[in-house]
């Protein structure tokens, strides 16, 4: 059985795109993402007279004089996990003045995508011997758990235990340790921990589990973030660079020292990709470069007979 691994896509819609090719490219049997599916920011894009529009983009104050200018940076904007939305200069007033109005905006847009990719996938793997898996992260507001249950060959498995088959079983946890940024599925580390014991408790044999648990295990090496300030600014080194301290979850690493699963999926952390262990346990944590549309990865070949047999990280 092999097994493509990827996660914090972060609304990339060409990560996505290259997620739906993984089966084919890879020669996958199973595809999974493992949470944070949705993007961060909206980009207004200005509807001007004469069939121009205005918008500024990552910095950059740009104007499109005509529909194919228009359509090339609606793709940079979906390829890089933000979402363009047309609108008037008064429509554009009212949302500066009303933040509530952004907020039930941004949401409709976000659902709106992820919708769009489980049709997707309905469509591209129609007719492939694939199992996908998609679940939220602590970034992806609840709604987007209904939006994954309507699709047909997309299954959720955040707090479930699920049957590989050839007596290999995988469960999943979307949820975090508490982040700086409050997000919709942060927790703390007790409740994260009943959230994991719950679902782990379940698992038959720990030694033929997977456990793809949003966040890592606390100071593993593949949990490694910039030190923030409580002004949200980066703490630098004495030369300069970013101050890399552990960030994950010390709930998480319990449950992997009491379980040993055979292996542990991890994301949450972009900037930390990496294969570790803890204990007999195998750890990856893929990184993420979301915003540049480049999909990073697991491939993961299982064997009935062996159990693990070959994990590396790859770049597509």
């Amino acid at each position: 059985m092999r097994i493509y691994y990827t996660t914090d896509l972060h609304g990339s819609e060409k990560c996505w795109r290259k997620f739906m090719a993984a089966p084919k490219y890879y020669q996958a049997d199973v595809i999974i993402v493992g949470g944070d599916i949705t993007g961060k920011f909206i980009v207004p894009i200005i509807e001007l007279p004469k069939g121009r529009y205005e918008a500024t983009f990552l910095g950059i104050k740009r104007t499109m004089k005509n529909e194919k200018d228009l359509d090339s940076l609606k793709l940079l904007i979906a390829n890089s996990g933000q979402y363009a939305v047309l609108m008037t200069p008064e429509e554009n007033a009212k949302f500066i003045e009303d933040p509530s109005l952004v907020n039930n905006l941004f949401k409709q847009t976000l659902l709106e995508r992820v919708e769009q990719w489980m049709q997707m996938a309905d469509t591209r793997l129609e007719g492939q011997n694939v199992r996908c898996f998609v679940s939220a992260g602590n970034d992806d507001l609840f709604e987007v758990d209904q939006v994954i249950a309507c699709a047909k060959r997309v299954e959720n498995h955040d707090g479930k235990v699920v049957d590989l088959g050839n007596g290999f079983e995988m469960i999943g946890m979307g949820y975090s340790n508490m982040t700086p940024w409050n997000c919709p599925r942060d927790l703390s580390e007790e409740e994260l921990a009943e959230k994991i014991e719950r679902v782990a408790s379940q698992v038959r044999r720990p030694e033929r589990a997977i456990f793809d648990l949003h966040v890592p295990p606390y100071d593993t090496g593949i949990d490694l973030a910039p030190q923030l300030t409580p002004e949200m600014r980066i703490v630098l080194d004495p030369v300069g660079e970013p101050k890399m301290i552990p960030v994950g979850s010390t709930a998480v690493r319990d449950a992997i020292l009491k379980y040993q699963p055979m292996l542990a999926l991890h994301g949450h952390i972009h900037e930390s990709s990496g294969i570790r262990k803890l204990g007999t346990t195998t750890l990856v944590n893929p990184g993420s470069e979301y915003a540049e549309g480049i999909l990073r990865g697991a491939l993961i070949d299982l064997d009935p007979e062996k159990g693990l047999i070959d994990v590396k990280l790859v770049t597509g």
